[in-house]
């Protein structure tokens, strides 16, 4: 994993202490690192594409991908990292294939001229893959571990700035992107095609699998029931937090932290503790989540607010039944009339705690109701509110707190 290194150019003194983050993390986490090998699958026909003799893996950390994918073509591969002793040795000469998995985003944007640049020297065909969003891990000095964070369409400009020819491929998900800098040939593109045409097939039969099992926990009630809710939130005080923009702007973080439940929209995005806190009690979502906010047992509930895709709850967070509770139909209906649209995500967390009740008081920090973009993703302000009537959901939530002074809107 890339950790901010110096490349001919002065280091900040923040990149040296996320440096040493980084190689700290790499030495305490054996797992970190290691996941790049999950490309494979699209990389290899990318790869194959050039015939090549030697490939380098810019920003490896402890991931087999480069070794895997020079034993299929059978070439030289050379690994170069940083944040781990044993390849943090500058690479020298040019290369056929340099491989740049998630690795740009980690890189602060004042360095990102200078990293791409030293790229460039080792060859003009790269194959990146990007996400686009924060991750859920965080530095030392409390900024997210993606310190770049930008949409597909920023990142294909960026590179163009470097590289002559850039083309976006797609990846495993919306959030993150392959891109290449030479023009695939015709015969590795339909090798793409038939990579993309088996992911799909084998997403196909889990899903039938998984709603096959999502009935059988239905029949059997395994959710957690409402009443165990209005248990969980009885006399304590609760923030929730959106993911408006704006809120990175603010320093509320202490304070967030400071409640007896936060509860995070969607991902939980925490671009910094300073802003945003740092503490998950709940989370409510019609996204999959990470699934380390259960495995670390951070998230006490779950509110699965897809009421009208309730079969769509991931498998691994359905064998979790006794944390999640499912938004029902009715409920969602009652939303719905309120919002007069359909409403999103965070309105049906905020209808569903009124309707709970018994809740000592309520802090809604991120809320702007799109005045500013949203860090769950890069969706245009003009869709969102084509999906969304956030002037009325605004309009009602000013309306609860009129009825209910226990309840404030953080600006």
């Amino acid at each position: 994993m890339w950790a901010r290194k110096q490349l001919r150019f002065q280091l900040t003194e923040v990149s040296v202490t996320n440096k040493d983050f980084y190689t700290q993390l790499h030495k305490s986490n054996p797992g970190y690192g290691t996941s790049s090998s999950y490309l494979m699958d699209v990389i290899l026909p990318l790869a194959a594409d050039l015939q090549p003799a030697r490939i380098l893996d810019y920003g490896c950390g402890k991931s087999s991908l480069v070794e895997e994918l020079a034993a299929h073509l059978s070439c030289a591969s050379h690994r170069y990292d940083p944040c781990i002793p044993e390849y943090s040795t500058p690479p020298e000469g040019a290369f056929d294939l340099v491989l740049n998995t998630d690795v740009l985003e980690h890189v602060p944007e004042t360095e990102l001229d200078a990293v791409l640049a030293d790229i460039r020297t080792k060859s003009e065909n790269v194959i990146f893959h990007i996400p686009t969003l924060y991750a859920t891990a965080l530095l030392a000095d409390g900024s997210n571990a993606h310190c770049t964070v930008h949409s597909s369409a920023w990142w294909q400009e960026k590179l163009s700035q470097h590289f002559p020819y850039v083309e976006v491929l797609r990846s495993i998900n919306n959030d993150q992107q392959f891109y290449v800098t030479w023009d695939v040939s015709a015969e590795a593109r339909q090798n793409l095609k038939m990579v993309y045409r088996q992911r799909r097939r084998a997403h196909s039969i889990a899903k039938r699998k998984h709603i096959l099992r999502m009935l059988r926990m239905r029949l059997l009630r395994g959710h957690v029931p409402k009443h165990e809710l209005q248990n969980d939130i009885a006399g304590k005080r609760i923030a929730v937090v959106g993911n408006a923009q704006s809120l990175c702007a603010k320093d509320y973080g202490p304070e967030i932290d400071q409640h007896d439940i936060v509860i995070r929209i969607n991902r939980g995005a925490i671009p910094h503790i300073k802003s945003h806190g740092q503490k998950l009690s709940w989370v409510a979502t019609s996204l999959d989540i990470p699934k380390s906010f259960v495995y670390s047992q951070q998230a006490q509930r779950v509110i699965w607010t897809s009421a009208e895709r309730s079969f769509s709850l991931p498998h691994w967070l359905a064998k979790h039944s006794d944390i999640v509770y499912l938004l029902k139909t009715a409920e969602l209906k009652r939303y719905h009339a309120r919002a007069e649209k359909k409403p999103s995500t965070g309105f049906r967390l905020l209808a569903l705690l009124e309707e709970l009740g018994g809740y000592k008081q309520i802090d809604i920090y991120g809320f702007d109701f799109f005045a500013s973009p949203t860090n769950t993703n890069h969706i245009e302000p003009e869709k969102a509110r084509s999906d969304h009537d956030y002037d009325r959901e605004n309009h009602e939530i000013q309306k609860w707190m009129a009825r209910d002074p226990r309840v404030s809107l953080k600006s």
